[in-house]
């Protein structure tokens, strides 16, 4: 945002200006309500996700302490309870639209950037589960000891330190990745790349047959027939470069695909197959290596957004949950990009939750300060440490490591 033309509102209401919340009015479910619209709710879920407000109760403090909620939310205060209610009785589309409609303007900000060098743009394909607590998530069963959900994702990878989630199916644990993988894979203009949880021979043949390009890890009981073997370069960390068709009798692919095989830099084995022939074998094995990117994103969510701590048992409103966390993240990820930032997007959020109720000035101020520190800093030395002199000063009971630990203790007059 050009902070010239920016007026000096709160953080938070700059924030939420940046989507069209009063698009998801509904005339059924606003009926009879004078205050909490859907509108409005939809405002108060995505801001406790961007302040980190912990629950309903903080919530409800929060509101009730902002001297502009009314401007903001549309109300000066509201209880935990019926904000409860309202959240898991929101038919999920609501918070799903708001979530693609935020992934829509990071794609806006991202189309100049072209993707990868020499690999275009990437599609991450994963899921990352959430536990939920074992006597009120059965409808979540997995296991006896385990009920989850989980949520698929794609990821869109821009460049190389970039990228969002342009499309999320959440789905109970007990949803395989092979049964939503082709709503994910469906972008011909881009690679996917997926781990080995979603080989299915079929599928693999209709992506080759419509020309959707992909990459994706085996295991090794996968046989593989080998056709023709190419040459690879030496002393490369690529060992096997093939023309395969994947299956036995019972179950074969129609089409031929790709194998390349490598090493990491830690000796890890992996098998690649692939329908990209216009690759180098090193650039199909880099290609593999930015999925962890996705595993990064996961981590990011979980770690910074309110996610992993379930707000609900009931499954709309932990798909709702789901859906307010991806449009927070992207709403911090759109503040960077628009202030051409150089912090992380953490960084970005962090300092969102910090002057989250002062002005954009404040915040922008911060945002584009720049280190005082002109020093390289402290240089770490290369002299060995010292070691360190344990002391009870009087307070504490210590035992150097290593010594014995004695099974039974021994009492002292």
């Amino acid at each position: 945002m050009d902070n010239t033309k920016v007026p000096n509102n709160m953080v938070l209401q700059q924030c939420l200006s940046l989507l069209p919340f009063d698009k998801f009015s509904s005339r059924f479910l606003d009926y009879g309500v004078k205050k909490l619209t859907t509108a409005n709710l939809l405002r108060i879920a995505v801001a406790a996700q961007l302040g980190n407000w912990t629950s309903y109760t903080e919530m409800e403090e929060r509101i009730r302490s902002m001297t502009n909620s009314q401007e903001l939310f549309g109300l000066t205060r509201i209880s935990r309870s019926q904000l409860s209610r309202r959240i898991n009785d929101l038919p999920s589309t609501y918070p799903q639209g708001l979530f693609l409609v935020a992934a829509r303007k990071l794609q806006e900000l991202t189309s100049p950037q072209r993707g990868i060098p020499s690999l275009g743009r990437l599609n991450l394909v994963d899921s990352s589960s959430l536990s939920l607590p074992p006597n009120m998530g059965k409808w979540a069963y997995v296991t006896k000891d385990k009920n989850s959900v989980k949520f698929h994702t794609r990821f869109v990878l821009t460049a190389p330190d970039m990228g969002y989630p342009d499309l999320v199916i959440p789905s109970t644990g007990n949803v395989d990745d092979r049964e939503v993988v082709m709503e994910l894979v469906t972008d011909p203009n881009a690679m996917h790349v997926m781990d080995r949880g979603f080989v299915d021979y079929n599928k693999i043949d209709e992506w080759i047959e419509n020309h959707i390009s992909f990459a994706m890890r085996i295991n090794e009981k996968h046989k593989a027939n080998r056709l023709e073997v190419y040459e690879t370069p030496p002393n490369s960390h690529v060992h096997l470069d093939a023309k395969v068709i994947l299956g036995s009798k019972s179950t074969k692919m129609k089409n031929p695909l790709r194998l390349v095989e490598f090493k990491d830099d830690e000796g890890r084995h992996y098998r690649i197959v692939t329908d990209r022939w216009d690759l180098k074998a090193e650039d199909i094995a880099e290609v593999y290596r930015y999925r962890w990117m996705i595993e990064l994103f996961f981590k990011w969510l979980k770690q910074h957004l309110r996610l992993v701590k379930l707000q609900s048992t009931k499954p709309q409103g932990i798909w709702n949950q789901i859906f307010f966390a991806l449009t927070a993240y992207c709403l911090a990820l759109s503040v960077r990009l628009i202030e051409q930032s150089s912090k992380t997007a953490w960084d970005v959020l962090r300092l969102i939750r910090i002057y989250i109720e002062q002005t954009w000035q404040a915040f922008w101020n911060a945002l584009h300060r720049k280190p005082e520190r002109t020093s390289m800093g402290r240089q770490k030395s290369r002299a060995p440490a010292a070691p360190v002199q344990l002391d009870d000063a009087g307070v504490a009971r210590v035992k150097p490591v290593g010594e014995i630990r004695r099974k039974t203790a021994k009492y002292f007059k």
